[in-house]
């Protein structure tokens, strides 16, 4: 019976980095270059990079700060909105309350006269 459940996966990664470091050791052995000159070439390359993933994380860092700026002003601006239509829906709601308190002195003072004119 066959075991259709079973993970290759570590295998497949340990063959891969193997393969890997056997072409960069071919490769070493197999360079037209010196070692000194690929020595160097590696270290030109690595500080290049290295300026590279400098520059790229000062300016993610940067344009991470400019959008929780961004951030931090939509939001408070958002506050006063809401602010400003809460207080604005308070004051309708009470002038809506005191213009159906009217009607109810209006309709109970109608009730009364109609029930005066009745007795």
């Amino acid at each position: 019976m066959v075991n259709r459940n079973k993970n290759y996966t570590p295998g497949i990664i340990i063959a891969l980095l193997f393969t890997a470091a056997a072409g960069f050791v071919a490769g070493l052995l197999f360079a037209p270059k010196s070692g000194k000159e690929t020595r160097r070439e590696f270290a030109e390359k690595g500080e290049e990079f290295i300026g590279k993933s400098r520059e790229g994380l000062e300016t993610a860092k940067t344009k991470f700060i400019q959008a929780k700026d961004t951030g931090k002003e939509i939001l408070d601006r958002s506050r006063e909105v809401i602010q400003k239509a809460a207080k604005d829906m308070e004051e309708g709601a009470e002038k809506a309350r005191k213009k159906v308190d009217s009607a109810v002195k209006k309709g109970k003072k109608a009730a009364k006269k109609v029930e005066d004119s009745l007795s």
